[in-house]
């Protein structure tokens, strides 16, 4: 009987860490999508919608997890970053904060579907709503600062035109966790 126990202990682990792979894959092609829209160099991407659908779906941590295996392999030279960037210098660049946020806003936003009691889509759209806030004000704080450029217009250049297509991303994770999660169907632990 024990050994029965220590099987499915096994197989829901590996369950987890293929499906933290998986949402790192599902980030790095998300950052291949995008739309330049500002002249500041911060394109609209799918990499957000990604990072919060894994947060919401494994919790917070292998959501963290997903998301720190797609920043590490982003560190050690794959092109994985939006527009093919890779390399730590990313970090130091325009859009390094929006990254280095995806690891916070993906325990506290795991965290906030872990608490969840009803995982519905208005619950979910809420979580990746909020998720999606702090990952553009964190990144546009890092775009002021490490372009020396005024916060105002960092604010105006690298959030508010992306306010609306995250509100959008937002609600569609809000209409599609609520079925992954049910599929994925194992605690956050």
């Amino acid at each position: 009987m024990g050994e029965d126990l220590d099987y499915k202990d096994d197989s829901v682990r590996i369950k987890k860490m293929v499906l933290a792979a998986l949402f790192a894959a599902l980030i790095a092609v998300g950052a291949y999508i995008k739309i330049p829209i500002t002249p500041l160099g911060v394109p609209i991407t799918l990499q957000t919608f990604f990072v919060l659908l894994a947060a919401v779906t494994l919790g917070r941590n292998w959501g963290t997890v997903s998301i720190i295996v797609y920043l590490i392999v982003g560190f050690i030279g794959f092109p994985v970053f939006a527009g093919g960037n890779s390399g730590l210098g990313i970090l130091f660049g325009p859009t390094g904060g929006y990254l280095y946020s995806f690891i916070f806003v993906a325990f506290l936003a795991g965290w906030m579907s872990d608490l969840a009691k009803n995982k519905n889509p208005v619950t979910m759209f809420g979580i990746a709503a909020f998720g999606s806030i702090l990952i553009l004000a964190v990144g546009s704080v890092h775009l002021g600062l490490s372009t020396d450029i005024p916060m105002g217009v960092a604010f105006t250049g690298g959030f508010v035109p992306f306010f609306v297509g995250d509100m959008i991303k937002s609600i569609a994770i809000g209409l599609v966790a609520p079925a992954l999660i049910k599929k994925v169907n194992f605690s956050a632990s």
